[in-house]
């Protein structure tokens, strides 16, 4: 194997969804700006590749998923997300950056 493994092309670790809400820009690529953006693409604009996790396939085809979310599921979505937001933890010095002057 070497530096280059095409098995690898998509495969990305999944990080927690603490504080999420101030995470941007989201994804691998950094391509949205906004936690909206993201639950539209998971939505509607997810492409088919070789590495897609099968939970975004259908059963039966094959083919990638839509979600079929409501705007008002799609709100009600960001709105949980913001929840996941710990402002103790935030602010908590203890978690500072240690070389920031």
């Amino acid at each position: 194997m070497g530096v280059f493994d095409a098995e690898l092309v998509g495969v990305f670790k999944i990080p927690s969804l603490r504080n999420v809400a101030l995470t941007a820009p989201y994804m691998h690529d950094g391509r949205f700006a906004t936690l909206e953006e993201v639950i539209n693409h998971y939505d509607s604009g997810i492409n088919k590749s070789p590495n897609l996790d099968d939970v975004f396939k259908s059963w039966d085809t094959g083919e990638t998923i839509r979600l079929g979310l409501s705007e008002e599921e799609k709100s009600s979505l960001v709105a949980f997300l913001h929840t996941l937001t710990d402002e103790n933890y935030m602010n908590d010095l203890r978690f500072s950056d240690p070389f920031q002057k």
